[in-house]
């Protein structure tokens, strides 16, 4: 219990240091652009809550952050009402554009397991344990996010083709269309507005390749890039983020039911411990001491080796160590 404590405590942070840090790197950003200030697609999580409240410390008038909530027809009402929370805290400039026809266009919603996902969304869990602890173990001997990882590349025959298509890769899509729409929308939001568009990427997400590349969580300036996801919970605390927003599961958004542990396959406190002690250089001893397994930290390892190309894109984001 000590030793998970010890390597915890090596992330705990100076939440006013860091949230400074950040204040001055937005600032910064702002004025080299000669931008009027800043806009973000806040969905209701604690990434895009946390970076709402560091944007207003650091444009300073609410009104120059500008917060698109760009919902689709699978979106929960839930994230909806913690985005009105964070905007009526905050006073910020809100506008809702709601995305379903564009994905529409897309073909995004034809796939079957899309039409479950919707229509019984009490089944969703049951899927997603089944293609984690059954299916694709059995025919990938992979899980389902390894699998998009290696972009269907285990997919031999035409049966382990069928059924990538039809689970991983369509989920997958469907998830891609999505993020690449609402960065679009950002960016042109951004353009006619002379607005400097911020993403909300924290770094377990990207050390696991836990978000779509060229989407809106990868664009060129990303705050929060430096701090895992335990430390963006600390600046949330810090900053006053709604507690309720603090303490949601995380989630795509997409899959009624389902979070990105589920989808990722290890919870973000492995991955927390995991990446730190790759990216510092530490010892793996001080991550088995932490309660993580060798397989764990393996399996993590791997995802991370495998997700590679999606961390391609340059991003510039504040050094918070």
């Amino acid at each position: 219990m000590r030793d998970q404590k010890n390597l915890m405590e090596r992330m705990i942070i100076d939440c006013e240091k860091v949230t400074n840090i950040i204040i001055d790197f937005i600032q910064q950003k702002v004025r080299e652009g000669k931008k009027d200030g800043v806009v973000l697609g806040l969905s209701g999580g604690v990434d895009s809550s946390t970076v709402a409240f560091l944007a207003v410390r650091a444009i300073g008038d609410p009104v120059k952050v500008h917060a698109l909530y760009l919902p689709d027809r699978d979106s929960e009402k839930k994230f909806e009402r913690y985005v009105q929370k964070v905007v009526q805290t905050l006073g910020i400039t809100f506008k809702k554009i709601d995305i379903t026809e564009e994905v529409k266009k897309q073909g995004t919603y034809k796939p079957f397991i899309l039409k479950i996902a919707n229509t019984l969304p009490f089944l969703n869990r049951f899927i997603i344990w089944n293609a984690n602890k059954i299916i694709y173990p059995l025919f990938f001997k992979e899980s389902p996010f390894i699998v998009t990882l290696e972009k269907g590349s285990s997919a031999k025959n035409f049966f382990t083709k069928w059924i990538y298509q039809q689970i991983a890769s369509a989920i997958e899509e469907s998830f891609n269309i999505r993020h690449r729409i609402r960065r679009k929308i950002v960016e042109e939001y951004a353009q006619s507005h002379n607005l400097l568009p911020i993403g909300c990427a924290n770094r377990s997400e990207f050390f696991v390749g836990w978000f779509v590349k060229d989407g809106i969580d990868d664009l060129p300036i990303e705050p929060i890039l430096g701090l895992y996801k335990n430390q963006v919970r600390q600046i949330a605390y810090y900053l006053g983020v709604p507690v309720e927003i603090i303490e949601e599961i995380p989630s795509p958004d997409m899959l009624k039911k389902i979070g990105d542990e589920d989808a990722i396959g290890y919870s973000y406190e492995m991955i927390d411990k995991v990446a730190y002690v790759l990216e510092h250089g530490l010892e793996p001893k001080l991550v088995y001491e932490a309660g993580v397994t060798p397989e764990e930290f393996e399996g993590i390892k791997r995802i991370h080796m495998l997700s590679e190309w999606k961390r391609e894109n340059p991003h510039e984001f504040p050094n918070c160590e």
